[in-house]
């Protein structure tokens, strides 16, 4: 029997049938991920795929009870990367799992992350070397035997504190830590939920060098900007209202008081919000699906207080009931991870950079920016119709790129942002 992922629900799982003997459903988007139903009612995920090199494996990753159809095809794909390098996942289990951690070393993890980036692209030859060369083999050479594990939040300490003589280095080399331990967590090899050197530095509340870079790198720190945006673990528990405004100036490239001062009598329905610039200048934004999400959820939101109070403003404090004044708390939360503070212009010029590798119209690329010369033509103060509809196709067209680049995205079950932070 073969399905779709969409329709793997609770209910779908309680219905099934139960037989005299074992039977397997597979799942068509992940190939080798099968859902095998018991003649004693347990309902189990597992993988079937085989080991680089060897025979097919078997690995169970638990019930329908005790797994959510995410996590499960998450530990899924997992497995498939354990078994591509020809690691049989079974040997993580049980009472050969500290065995296997404790084999695997730091250095290890750490040069294959280094290697990696550097034959993707991601990382210069000059960046690479200074990695590899400087922070690995002489900031963190006291950590090169020690298994993942055994790297806590006690023992970073010591070595931050030991190395605060050469402060911008140490700071480096930390943040060189945490995308090791992200890296190993994401391939398999470190099991643990916590991020030691992210945890340093919240608890000493290390900050980054202050730099003048303004916009996200699109391939390596904008999906991890969107992960935090998402924040699946409510790690950065961002306020709802600044989060849904930050959300909409990733998605429109709008500027952070055009939506703070935005007001119910510039949306038009369901077609598009007006913003007006300096000397009579007309801004049109089409309202999208996803945009039209985040409306009516910030709506809903503020409704739910109940307090009989109706703003002009589509966001506003439920507490005071005054306009937010700004997002900087939100923005630094989101800035966690990077060596460099988040800031609203960061935030469009890496739409703009969206927009231009989307392969949308040029005139769409400056309308969507809200530039004056290029804006939409009409007479009369006259919007036409036609227009604002090809404006919405190739904003979606940009925002459907911006959702396939967040690594949360499950395909048939989560297939945009939107579907994450307003579930």
């Amino acid at each position: 029997m073969r399905i779709n992922s969409k329709i793997i629900t609770i209910d779908f799982l309680d219905a099934l049938d139960v037989k005299d003997k074992p039977y397997f459903i597979k799942v068509i988007e992940f190939k080798g991920l099968r859902i095998k139903v018991n003649p004693n009612g347990r309902i189990s995920y597992i993988t079937y795929a085989r080991l680089q090199g060897g025979n097919p494996r078997t690995i169970t990753h638990g019930t329908t009870k005790s797994l959510d159809f995410p996590k499960a095809v998450d530990l899924h794909i997992r497995a498939k990367k354990l078994l591509e390098k020809g690691i049989d996942p079974n040997l993580l289990k049980k009472t050969k799992k500290k065995q296997f951690y404790n084999s695997i070393k730091f250095i290890d993890i750490a040069n294959e992350y280094l290697i990696g980036k550097k034959s993707a692209g991601d990382h210069s030859f000059e960046h690479s070397r200074h990695n590899h060369n400087y922070l690995l083999s002489k900031k963190l050479r006291s950590f090169h035997n020690d298994s993942m594990e055994s790297i806590t939040v006690e023992k970073l300490e010591i070595w931050y504190r030991n190395n605060k003589h050469t402060p911008a280095a140490t700071k480096n080399a930390l943040m060189l830590i945490s995308k090791i331990f992200k890296h190993a967590t994401m391939t398999g090899f470190y099991h643990l939920q916590n991020n030691p050197a992210i945890e340093l530095r919240s608890k000493l509340i290390i900050t980054g060098q202050k730099t003048t870079k303004k916009q996200l790198d699109i391939n390596d720190e904008y999906p991890e900007y969107l992960y935090h945006l998402c924040d699946p673990m409510n790690e950065h528990k961002i306020n709802i209202i600044t989060r849904n405004i930050i959300y909409l100036m990733t998605i429109t490239g709008l500027k952070k008081n055009d939506l703070l001062m935005l007001k119910k009598e510039q949306i038009t329905g369901n077609s598009h919000i007006t913003i007006k610039k300096r000397d009579n200048f007309i801004q049109i934004v089409p309202i999208t699906d996803d945009i039209q999400r985040s409306l009516t959820h910030t709506n809903k939101y503020l409704k739910a207080y109940k307090n009989g109070f109706e703003s002009d403003f589509i966001f506003y404090n439920p507490k005071t009931n005054k306009p937010i004044s700004n997002l900087r708390k939100s923005l630094s939360k989101l800035s966690s991870s990077f060596e460099w503070n988040i800031y609203p212009e960061s935030i469009r010029k890496s739409f703009s950079n969206m927009c231009d590798q989307s392969s949308i119209p040029r005139k769409h690329y400056y309308q969507l920016l809200g530039i004056r010369e290029s804006y939409i033509p009409h007479a009369d103060n006259t919007i036409e119709y036609e227009q604002i509809q090809k404006l919405r196709e190739s904003l979606t067209t940009v925002q459907d790129n911006i959702n396939k680049l967040c690594p949360m995205i499950v395909p048939g079950k989560y297939d945009r942002i939107s579907d994450l932070i307003f579930q």
